[in-house]
């Protein structure tokens, strides 16, 4: 039979932290500093195109997620026919280090599969005249991503669409 102490030192043992020893998880430094960063989403003297405008007027879009957050316009200069890869959308946004941005491109229907959200795909499809409409998923953190829905307008000058923040815990 073990002793008492020899006991109390197993349990000790067995309590310790797992970590002691081996270097902890660092946070990404990617993403680290973006929490606090606002992205670019509208250039000066551009306005929005009129079923984005409209829409958002209402009041009532709001992107459902662990915290609730409004969809807000996009009307930034673009000079594209094509809807920029993510390097270039990261630069449009002025994000702080476009080469290393945690960005993916999706479908809107991949994006919104219950359907909650087609209001806001057909204004931004109906703001570039049937274009193509993408959703850029832009990592800010491991739990803050903003969802940009865009497309480019019919002369290419804009990059127009919402923008939104999703909390996902």
């Amino acid at each position: 039979m073990a002793s008492d102490d020899s006991y109390l030192a197993f349990l000790n043992k067995a309590n310790e932290d797992p970590s002691l020893g081996h270097p902890r998880d660092r946070p990404d430094p990617a993403t680290q500093q973006l929490q606090d960063v606002s992205f670019k989403t509208r250039d000066e003297g551009v306005s929005l195109p009129s079923p984005i405008a409209k829409l958002l007027e209402e009041g009532d879009k709001i992107y459902i997620s662990d915290a609730d957050n409004p969809f807000e316009g996009v009307a930034l200069k673009f000079g594209e026919e094509t809807l920029p890869d993510e390097e270039t959308f990261a630069s449009l946004i002025n994000h702080p280090n476009p080469a290393d941005a945690v960005i993916e491109i999706l479908d809107p229907v991949d994006w919104d599969r219950s359907g909650k959200y087609t209001d806001i795909i057909d204004a931004v499809a109906e703001a570039s005249e049937g274009r193509d409409v993408k959703v850029y998923s832009v990592m800010k953190t491991h739990v803050l991503i903003e969802y940009w829905v865009v497309s480019v307008s019919v002369d290419g000058k804009l990059l127009v669409g919402v923008r939104t923040l999703s909390v996902e815990t």
